[in-house]
C-alpha cells in the first residue's frame, strides 16, 4: 500500500508543531505525521475497545 499525501488543517497543524516542540514531547513524536498516527491509532484502538 503506497501513502497518499493528506492535507491538514493549518491551525491543527499548527497547535501539533506547538505540542510537539514542549519539553520531551520532541523525543515522543519526533515530527506532525509521527504524532498524528500515534494519536488515530490510539483512538482506532479505543473505539474498536468500546465495541467489544
Amino acid at each position: 500500500m503506497k501513502d497518499k499525501p493528506v492535507k491538514i488543517d493549518g491551525e491543527l497543524k499548527g497547535r501539533i508543531e506547538k505540542f510537539i516542540s514542549k519539553n520531551n514531547n520532541r523525543f515522543d513524536y519526533p515530527s506532525v505525521k509521527n504524532f498524528i498516527d500515534k494519536a488515530v491509532i490510539k483512538l482506532l484502538n479505543e473505539v474498536t475497545d468500546e465495541k467489544k
